[in-house]
Formats: structure tokens, C-alpha cells, sequence
């Protein structure tokens, strides 16, 4: 898919945030561990949900869907233990189908899980959590082979992660809930959509328990069903309110945000000068004087997040001074410089610190790489002189419901180029 996006001189309206990506999957694989229904409410319509929609309903889920109502009713029936299929390659997230199924103590095999390759992410935390609570698991022509233990001991095990990863947190809370013993979980992750999760889980009937950087879940022989209302996406928010943060005079209102979530966003721009009014769940954008650079740390929550940080890069080209960013997650993101430099945007990088400076774009064709490169190149393209063409954008369609409307309603002039449908 191609789209064609013009300089844009005027942002101005209101714009509703919708549920969140990141949590959204997980809690979808809640509903392998119980056969009653789960009924998940604020549900996003994107390709990434949709996608393991699919996925669920292909190994035994039956799923009633109403985009309408923004809402996903998911109920297991007989579940199939063969996942070795192409859907589960397109997404990334759907690591979370084996966390959700060692929960059921079965055995079954795999492909590896696709999605973004903005940086190299193996699974190799997952798989040796997975081996701690017992399962043997093989590679065999290019498949995981999950053997569950004969014998499921009621034994209590420590399992202490050597990086915070929200994946390998939410696949171990999936795999343990329903364990006999008790299981803790060290240098855990605790982002918003990890605690969605728990959220989730302790509604069902698990017994977690959360203390800091360290989680401790005990087993239950069984969950039961639930009705989730899903937090708003803060990577969502936070992009729109970085494009609105890069055009001048923009007077953009987003609504039904949950301000606790990007509060770090927030004061980042609050620094470079860009004015705000913040209520309850809604943030008003005026964006009405020059805004300064930046010297950023991007690190996992509550700092300033990895998935803003190629959005904020292309922000940087539209300030006054020079900016610096440095992305300790994975600091290695950058497939959205080939687009910035291509646009005639003036960035080095240095010990894999970016430095960017103000600088005159103009329009071309770009390739929009990974998601959040795509948004990155939705706010050059809204930024640069002409007219911009991104390629590969369908790839943003994984994690932004109604993109193309969304934009439109602000005064975005975005257009899907007629032979590319």
C-alpha cells in the first residue's frame, strides 16, 4: 500500500485514542486459560489484533467480533496443538499463544513468531522460562517442539530475567497461573500493559501479587471467565500528540487518554516549549511558539519509550536547536534515517547517540520499514515542502485504528494512491 500525504499547513480538531496494541494481545491469549468467555470491551480494530483473531480461531477459540461495538467475546473449545502456520510468523505477539498453552500444561509445536525487524529480538528469555517450569523444548526443522513434564511437581520456582522484557514478563504470568507451586519472577517488567494483564488474570481468579520489580504469582486449579474494559494506547497517544508537537499553530485535542501513562512524554515536550492544557483524560495541544531541542534518554517505562523514539527523531528536525537522543532499549532503532536523510535531514550518529539538527525538508518517496517508522514518515511527509509518497504502509495499519480518517479529521490531506488498492 502506497499513500500520498501533502505538506500540511493547519492541524486542528479532536482526535479519540483507541484501545491499547500491546495490551490488547496478551489478553487475547488470556482466553486459553479457561473455557469460560472472555469478553474484552475497548477492543482496537488493527491488523496486529485481527491477525491473532485468526490465529485463535484457527487452533480451537470461538470469537464473536462486533468492531461496531469495539468489542471481542473469546471462548476456548477444543484446542488444536499444532501451530505451525504462517499466521503465527506475521506477528510478533503471538509468542504469547505459548506462554497461554504451557498454562494448560499440554504439549504442542510452533514456527517462530514474526513482526518488526527494527533490531535484532530473539526469544531465548522465553524459551529458558519455559524450561525452568519444566517443559522440554527442541528445535526440529526450524519448529519448537513444547514436551510438557509427565509429572507437574508442586514445586516453587525463582525465575530472575537478565534484561525487563514485557514479552518474557506476560508469558511467564500465562504459563504459571494455573501451576501447582508458586512461581517469582525477579527483575520483572512492570509496564502499563503488564499490568493489564494481571489486571485480567486476577479478575479470572489468579492469585498475583506485585512488589516492584518482582512479581510472585501462585497457582490455581482454575479461571474462570471475565468482562475487560482495555486501557487506551499510550504509543498511540503519544505518537499524535508528537505530530501535532511538529507542525506550527496545530490545535489538536486528544481525548480518552490515560495522562499517568505518557507523562514522561508529556514533560519531554513540555521542556522543548510546546504548550498544553491537561484534564482528566484528555490533553489539548496549542502548539503556538517555536519549540527547542531536545537531550533525551529513551528507556523502558517510565522514561521516555523505545516505541516514540524514531516519532520524537523526526519532531527534532522541526525545532530550533540541535537534539540528542540516545535509546537504551534497543539502540539500534533507526530504519527511519534512510527516510530523514533522503528528505534532506541534517542527523549523525555517534556511539549510537542520534544527533539531529533543524532542517528544510522536501517530499519524495520514502519506505516506511517497521510501524513505527511508518508513523515516523507520516510526520515528515506532514512537515516536508510537496508531496511525500510512503511506501510499505500498510505495516502501519498493525497498530493505528483508523489511521487514514483519524488524520483527515484534523486536516491531514492523506490519500491511499488509487492503483495500490
Amino acid at each position: 500500500m502506497k499513500l500520498k500525504i501533502c505538506h500540511v499547513e493547519q492541524l486542528k480538531g479532536t482526535l479519540s485514542i483507541s484501545g491499547s496494541k500491546n495490551a490488547s494481545l496478551p489478553l487475547m491469549a488470556c482466553s486459553l486459560l479457561t473455557h469460560e468467555p472472555i469478553c474484552l470491551s475497548h477492543f482496537p480494530d488493527i491488523t496486529d489484533t485481527l491477525c491473532m483473531k485468526d490465529i485463535l480461531a484457527s487452533i480451537g477459540v470461538e470469537i464473536q467480533y462486533t468492531p461496531d461495538e469495539q468489542k471481542m467475546i473469546l471462548t476456548k473449545k477444543q484446542i488444536k496443538t499444532d501451530l505451525s502456520m504462517d499466521l503465527i510468523r506475521q506477528i510478533r505477539a503471538s509468542y504469547y499463544i505459548m506462554g497461554a498453552l504451557v498454562g494448560c500444561h499440554v504439549s504442542f509445536e510452533t514456527v517462530y513468531p514474526g513482526g518488526c525487524n527494527f533490531s535484532r529480538r530473539p526469544i531465548d528469555y522465553h524459551i529458558d522460562a519455559f524450561e525452568k517450569l519444566g517443559y522440554q523444548i527442541r528445535e526440529v526443522s526450524g519448529k519448537l517442539i513444547f514436551q510438557r513434564p509427565k509429572n507437574q511437581k508442586k514445586e516453587d520456582i525463582h525465575i530472575y530475567l537478565p534484561q525487563k522484557s514485557v514479552g518474557t514478563t506476560i508469558n511467564i504470568l500465562l504459563a504459571s497461573t494455573k501451576r501447582k507451586g508458586k512461581v517469582s519472577i525477579s527483575n520483572a517488567s512492570t509496564e502499563p500493559e503488564v499490568l493489564e494483564v494481571i489486571a485480567l488474570l486476577k479478575q479470572m481468579g489468579a492469585r498475583i501479587e506485585v512488589l516492584q520489580d518482582t512479581i510472585h504469582i501462585e497457582g490455581v486449579r482454575r479461571l474462570k471467565g471475565a468482562s475487560f474494559t482495555i486501557m487506551s494506547d499510550r504509543i498511540e497517544a503519544g505518537s499524535y500528540l508528537l505530530l501535532a508537537s511538529a507542525i506550527p499553530h496545530a490545535h489538536v485535542t486528544l481525548q480518552n487518554v490515560d495522562i499517568r501513562y505518557i507523562e514522561e512524554v508529556i514533560h519531554t515536550l513540555q521542556d522543548m516549549g510546546l504548550q498544553m492544557r491537561i484534564g482528566d483524560n484528555e490533553i489539548e495541544i496549542i502548539n503556538d511558539v517555536p519549540l527547542i531541542g531536545t537531550t533525551t534518554i529513551v528507556d523502558i517505562y517510565p522514561h521516555f519509550p523505545t516505541d516514540l523514539q524514531q516519532i520524537l527523531s523526526v519532531v527534532c528536525l522541526s525545532v530550533t536547536s540541535p537534539s540528542r537522543i540516545k535509546d537504551l532499549v534497543y539502540p539500534n532503532r533507526f530504519s527511519q534515517i534512510e527516510a530523514i536523510k533522503k528528505m534532506g535531514g541534517k542527523m549523525t550518529i555517534e556511539e549510537e547517540v542520534l544527533h539531529i539538527f533543524p532542517s528544510t525538508l522536501m517530499g519524495t518517496t520514502i519506505q516506511a520499514y517497521d510501524l513505527r517508522c511508518g508513523f515516523a514518515c507520516i510526520v515528515l511527509a506532514a512537515i516536508a515542502n510537496n508531496t511525500t509518497i510512503i511506501e510499505n504502509a500498510q505495516i502501519i495499519l498493525r497498530g493505528y485504528e483508523q489511521i487514514i480518517p483519524k488524520l483527515k479529521s484534523i486536516g491531514v490531506s492523506i490519500q491511499i494512491l488509487e492503483n495500490e488498492r
